[in-house]
């Protein structure tokens, strides 16, 4: 029985793209010859492989055993072609990346330049939206996604973990006042993304060391981006739970600062994904090794703003490396001192011991 390979991976595309015309917009072919090539398929295995119906196309119990057998295999010979290509020269190609609009354009596009100075064979396409997309059914190599991975599909390497905290600007403490505690917020003017809502209701989750609560917040502006968010905090319009890493810069020039200190956010882990099961290609390790590298958000930012808690974790820090230091050379003083030969004093009084701090 002869085979035609191409026949196979064309069925593989209709199923991950879930149409014909999907399928075909993605190959560059016509519908017409996609669905031809499906058909002479099941006419060549003897078997139908899809319900094709008016509305979506579904698969017979012999089309999904063959579709996750050949599956397997448009995915190695796509592994395969990248292995062959970084041996003629490094990756190459097309990569083709996904990301929240404010990561694309505030930390990918600045730093492509560099990547591509490393990687000159290489070209990116980014794609952003704030909705995770199905990286097969969209033919995406990477996606860079912020919080939970529901998705158990997914592969993922961890790039950084964002901090959040509560902010404000000069102006809107001027105008409307501080917040002392997490219970009057509701009473204040908030910037919210729109996924804290719950009910019809906003909340922001927060802890103090001891507890964590959900506080709820009465938004001005909703917004699915931090952009606009941040936009009107500088404007003195309202309250924003933010990551450290997207304020930093306004928080280093004094445009905004911490407001209900002690209190904290949730921490979002910041991850690249790739699909599981796949080993990653040449082109999507050097993406991800470069991000790793160059997006080092953890370097001395709380400094810039928490310097409350970390003056606080620095005294402690050295108070207790300073006993430790005294007590060790107060050992070592009385273990390398000759016992004296002279008649027993009375026992002195004891000294106050070391207090950390």
């Amino acid at each position: 029985m002869a085979r035609d390979l191409n026949d196979t991976l064309i069925f593989v595309k209709v199923v991950e793209h879930g149409s014909f015309i999907a399928a075909a917009r993605a190959l560059r072919l016509p519908k017409t010859s996609v669905s031809r090539k499906v058909q002479e398929l099941e006419e060549r295995l003897g078997a139908q492989l899809l319900h094709r119906t008016t509305r979506k196309l579904g698969l017979t119990e012999a089309g999904a055993i063959y579709f996750e057998h050949c599956q397997q295999i448009a995915r190695q010979l796509d592994e395969a072609e990248s292995a062959v290509g970084q041996l003629q020269g490094g990756p190459r190609g097309w990569l083709r990346v996904t990301a929240p609009y404010s990561i694309g354009i505030t930390w990918v596009a600045p730093l492509l330049g560099e990547f591509y100075a490393l990687h000159p064979e290489l070209r990116v396409e980014l794609v952003l939206t704030q909705e995770p997309l199905d990286l097969i059914a969209k033919e995406l190599d990477v996606g860079l996604r912020v919080g939970n991975l529901p998705d158990s599909n997914l592969a993922a390497r961890r790039l950084s973990v964002f901090r959040t905290q509560v902010y404000a600007s000069p102006l809107y403490v001027e105008r409307y006042g501080e917040p002392q505690h997490p219970d009057e917020l509701v009473r204040h003017r908030a910037l919210a993304v729109h996924k804290s809502g719950m009910n019809g209701t906003y909340h922001w989750t927060l802890g103090d060391g001891t507890k964590v609560d959900d506080y709820r917040v009465d938004p001005i502006l909703v917004a699915n981006d931090p952009g606009p968010l941040i936009s009107a905090l500088l404007s003195g319009e309202g309250l924003m739970l933010a990551s450290d890493v997207t304020i930093k810069p306004y928080a280093e020039l004094g445009h905004v600062r911490r407001v209900l200190s002690g209190w904290t956010g949730p921490e979002l882990d910041f991850n690249a994904v790739f699909p599981r099961g796949r080993v990653p290609s040449p082109k999507v390790r050097a993406f991800i090794d470069f991000l790793v590298d160059r997006l080092n958000f953890d370097a001395d930012y709380m400094h810039v703003l928490c310097p409350d808690l970390c003056a606080q974790q620095q005294q402690q820090r050295t108070g207790k490396a300073f006993a430790a230091a005294l007590a060790g050379t107060a050992a070592a003083s009385v273990t390398s001192r000759p016992m004296p030969r002279r008649k027993p004093e009375p026992e002195a009084e004891p000294e106050p011991a070391l207090e950390d701090g």
